[in-house]
């Protein structure tokens, strides 16, 4: 009967064990609870400075919410707000949903949607955002946390000031207007290349750029050998402008009333011109950059050629490629000289161009490694081909190296976070019945001995 005393010790202690961590789990559900209902009161808030801020659900968050939150920053000096996600960030997959919209540069709304645990970065051209998070009944995780960063572009005082300036290098040049632009502006600027061989330029926009048609304009002139020359935009702006000039002037003007959009941001390419041997010995390279790049053959090229390059494009954002042939390009039509393209199509899917004799306007590819393959035959040469290429990403992702950086730690975290198994009130009871097993087992062994 002694053996027995042990034995009943024992139930009465898991019994009691067991009792505590239910109630200590229904008191933590009591205050999840009282936490949730406090939190969904929130309509959002405005903040002034220029701190970061933290926004964040409860954790761990309730069932069955439906949250609408707005928030505003409310500082004249800021463009835009970079959000940067905790890597705890963790959400029912497909059940439980974060939104977050707002309107981006070009006057149209942008909805996000973020669930699991993947929540990409992400960078808001604009002072204000809202926010919906709804939940289901059926299961919920930590929730979502993220800082959000309030940033600041060029002014538009500052923008209406600038008049220009003069650049002594082919380096890539960024111009760009303020983020938004304002109202009732005449902004009058003069660009002057002085580097030896500047006189072709590319203007490479970046695919956020957008004037209001009716209300923003922009143009362009310079004097080439043909005369003065003059483009206006406006709307979408082209994917790049040519200047065949070693200067240029930019006249932009807003109207008092209307929309104003986020504006422009080109970047100044110059091609240093390359000989056929610097060509031929080219064998391409890895852009880790979201800046535009400029691919080119020597000008002309060389009879009796077979030129072989591979670029990459590793930079985190980058969706697909674009690819704009100078207008200048030419293989020489009915001749045999070709290039041949080969990549993977915005799909995915293996994709390839083949131009003889003529290059076209443009190619998308994605992200992947892009083969080019010129040849060239004994009889005549002709200019080459000269392309301008824009990296784009999805509207508005981070583009900033720490940003990506972050992304990547965020990962190698979360690889980390679920090979450990935390302790929670379920796993302590089930811990202690195996105890509780393991004991009467060893109790009935030490009987029969």
């Amino acid at each position: 009967m002694k053996p027995q005393i042990p034995f009943l010790i024992a139930i009465c202690l898991g019994l009691v064990t067991l009792i505590t961590l239910i109630v200590i789990r229904e008191n933590e559900n009591k205050l999840a609870v009282a936490d949730c209902t406090d939190w969904a009161s929130s309509s959002g808030e405005t903040f002034s400075g220029t701190s970061s801020r933290i926004i964040e659900s409860v954790h761990d968050y309730c069932d069955n919410l439906n949250i609408s939150q707005h928030y505003f920053f409310d500082y004249s000096a800021f463009s835009a707000i970079q959000l940067f996600f905790d890597d705890q960030t963790n959400m029912e997959d497909q059940k439980d949903i974060l939104t977050i919209s707002y309107v981006d540069g070009k006057g149209a709304t942008q909805i996000k949607e973020f669930t699991g645990e993947t929540a990409d970065n992400l960078l808001i051209p604009s002072t204000s955002f809202d926010l919906s998070f709804e939940t289901d009944s059926s299961h919920h995780s930590w929730g979502y946390k993220f800082t959000a960063t309030p940033l600041v572009y060029t002014s538009c005082s500052e923008f209406a000031a600038d008049e220009g300036t003069t650049f002594d290098t082919l380096q890539p040049q960024i111009v760009e207007s303020s983020h938004p632009y304002c109202a009732n502006m005449t902004v009058n600027q003069h660009y002057n290349f002085t580097a030896s061989q500047a006189r072709d330029f590319v203007l490479a926009f970046d695919n956020q750029s957008y004037l209001d048609i009716g209300d923003g304009s922009l143009e362009i002139s310079y004097t080439n050998a043909d005369g003065p020359s003059t483009q206006t935009l406006t709307g979408d702006l082209p994917e790049t402008v040519e200047i065949a000039s070693d200067w240029f002037d930019l006249s932009f003007s807003s109207l008092t009333e209307g929309y104003l959009r986020w504006g422009y941001r080109f970047t100044v390419l110059s091609a240093k011109p390359i000989t056929c041997s610097e060509f031929y010995s080219d064998h391409g390279t890895v852009f880790d950059t979201l800046e535009p790049q400029i691919i080119q053959s020597s000008h002309p090229y060389c009879n009796d050629m077979d030129v072989r390059q591979n670029y990459n494009f590793t930079h985190p954002d980058v969706t697909s490629i674009i690819l704009t042939a100078h207008s200048k390009s030419d293989l020489g039509l009915g001749s045999r000289d070709s290039l041949n393209l080969d990549g993977f199509g915005p799909e995915g899917r293996e994709h390839s161009w083949y131009s003889e004799g003529y290059v076209n306007d443009s190619y998308l590819f994605s992200s992947g490694p892009l083969l080019f393959h010129f040849s060239s035959d004994l009889i005549e040469n002709h200019w080459g081909y000269h392309f301008t290429v824009t990296c784009q990403t999805s509207p508005w992702s981070s583009s900033s190296t720490s940003a990506s950086s972050i992304g990547a730690d965020i990962e190698v975290i979360k690889g980390l976070r679920r090979s450990v198994k935390m302790i929670t009130p379920q796993n302590a009871t089930i811990r202690m019945m195996l105890m509780f097993k393991r004991w009467t087992m060893m109790m009935k062994n030490k009987k029969h001995e």
